[in-house]
């Protein structure tokens, strides 16, 4: 199954002419779909987009007009929007808009890796700027830093560090929270204090409610986007594709006076409508590369549990994250739910000590990368392996 987790990987392979268009259709796009800021904004910033692709398609193989470039953005997968082929992946054959003329898990995922100009990106610029705001209080942000390089690893191990300073048991706590509980009433917040001087938390943005209410999904318990559809309706959604696909999908609407939630997908556990008054949330990068991987880990720990076997999440801090013992076997297990072999192997390359007998385990969906990451990292000592897999080899011992 195709996923989105590769769209670094897939990004830096690209040659810069096909980042700069890519980076024009992203933002166009989501100055298409948004609901925030002022129209007027939003058309002039589309234009400049426009310009950016037209230099990124050269002189000698000049852009389609404006009209066809607007229709291309809600019609053509990404690789026929590029200069050039873009490579045989998949990956390009996913599109920025739905039918409907909303965001795709794609466009928002490109958004947050692919763009220089993100706090200019209608319905995530309140996102990156809170992103940018907590990296730069942990000196991890240089001036001028582009998007593409706030890398899962930069954010994590930023997050963590500063998490360390406070003890074993505040950093434990401090990271179990960031995982389970995704949004926070603010007078709960203020009971780990540690978190709220992080700064982790901020207001629930735009376009992750509607009419004062937001919902959490029901899998990772972050609120979901919301997608007006009209003054009286609603469709919320998580943005986390595997989530939907579960069932992370409700229509808002409004009867009797009162706003209910009724279930689009085969999920039937409809999470309850909250005030945004009172709630702050974790923004999307902080969800994506702390919330996401670690539902992984958590759930890692569990299944290694339920297999007869003794498990510890985060033993030594930020060095890996789950330890698994069974029978005199040991695993040193850590999560990446993510698919990018270089960014993996430069990671490992800066504590090769730490990476003997290490086990990369990464998600079943992401089988495919198997092998080209055991072919990185093999020679650093570490195997890369999926949770099916690892389970398996726990109840085997």
């Amino acid at each position: 199954m195709l996923t989105l987790d590769a769209a670094a990987a897939e990004i830096s392979s690209l040659e810069q002419r096909q980042r700069d268009a890519l980076e024009a259709c992203v933002i166009a796009a989501m100055a298409l779909c948004a609901a925030e800021g002022e129209v007027r904004d939003r058309t002039r910033l589309v234009m400049e987009c426009y310009g950016r692709y037209m230099r990124a398609w050269g002189e000698w193989e000049p852009a389609v007009p404006f009209g066809v470039f607007l229709e291309s953005l809600r019609t053509d997968p990404v690789g026929d929007l590029l200069p050039e082929p873009a490579g045989r992946s998949p990956y390009w054959s996913l599109r920025l808009l739905e039918g409907d003329g909303s965001a795709t898990p794609a466009l928002t995922r490109l958004a947050m890796e692919a763009s220089d100009h993100a706090l200019n990106v209608p319905g995530l610029s309140s996102d990156v700027r809170h992103l940018h705001s907590v990296l730069r209080a942990l000196g991890k942000l240089p001036a001028g830093a582009r998007l593409s390089r706030i890398t899962a690893e930069a954010v994590q191990h930023a997050v963590f560090r500063a998490l360390q300073q406070a003890g074993f048991a505040a950093y434990t706590e401090g990271r179990e929270v960031l995982v389970t509980q995704p949004v926070l009433q603010r007078r709960a917040l203020s009971r780990h204090v540690h978190l709220t001087e992080l700064g982790a938390y901020t207001v629930i943005p735009p376009v992750r409610q509607f009419a004062g209410w937001w919902a959490p999904c029901p899998v990772c318990n972050w609120t979901m986007r919301a997608t007006p559809k009209g003054r009286r309706r609603a469709e919320l959604a998580c943005e986390d594709e595997r989530h939907r696909q579960r069932g992370a999908r409700f229509s808002m609407v409004q009867e009797d006076g009162e706003w209910r939630l009724k279930p689009l997908g085969e999920l039937r556990q409809t999470p309850e409508l909250k005030p945004v008054e009172g709630w702050v949330a974790l923004s999307y990068g902080l969800w994506q590369w702390i919330t996401v991987p670690g539902l992984l880990e958590i759930e890692v720990k569990a299944l290694a549990e339920e297999a007869g076997a003794q498990a510890r999440l985060w033993p030594y801090g930020d060095s890996y994250d789950v330890h698994i013992t069974k029978n005199g076997r040991t695993w040193r297990v850590d999560v990446k739910t993510w698919a990018d072999p270089q960014g993996i192997a430069q990671q490992l390359r800066e504590d090769p000590d730490g990476c003997d007998k290490l086990v990369l385990v990464i998600p079943e969906h992401l089988r495919g990368y198997i092998g080209v990451l055991n072919r990185v990292l093999r020679r650093l000592g570490a195997r890369v392996i999926t949770d099916v897999d690892l389970i398996a080899e726990v109840q085997t011992a």
